[in-house]
């Protein structure tokens, strides 16, 4: 976060004001949590997520993103804890806070995440996939003779 302050030209902060705080949480904690060879692909998500901020709204769908990537890929246990995040006050945005903070631990403890959890980053920047990941998911359409 601290890279996307500086791109913003706002003070050197892991909390900078023109990242929305769901996205901010959950690439700070996951920072915190990798090891070295997954962080240096943080890097280039800092540009990605400046003046991602939006409203509340942003805020809560982003949060929402969140929980369902995080519960789509745990256990079924995972269930009863969503239902207990839902308790909190809607408007709390300690709420969706937490969620990003628990998905992005969540994520960090395995590397065989990482490339979700880098795609996750994407879609609540709202970035549209890289070419090469589009060129990888279709495959090649044959040049006319």
């Amino acid at each position: 976060m601290e890279v996307a302050s500086m791109l913003a030209a706002e003070p050197f902060t892991d909390e900078p004001r023109c990242v929305c705080p769901v996205i901010a949480e959950f690439m700070r904690t996951y920072n915190d949590e990798v090891d070295d060879v997954r962080r240096q692909d943080l890097f280039a998500y800092a540009s990605l997520v400046v003046n991602t901020r939006r409203d509340h709204i942003s805020e809560r769908r982003r949060a929402n993103m969140c929980l369902d990537w995080w519960l789509a890929g745990s256990a079924p246990q995972r269930m009863r804890l969503r239902r207990i995040l839902w308790m909190l006050p809607p408007s709390s945005a300690v709420r969706d806070i937490e969620i990003a903070h628990r998905a992005a631990r969540w994520a960090a403890a395995s590397p065989a995440r990482h490339a979700d959890a880098l795609r996750l980053i994407e879609a609540l920047a709202g970035a549209k996939p890289t070419q090469i990941e589009v060129a990888e998911a279709t495959p090649a359409e044959p040049v006319p003779a």
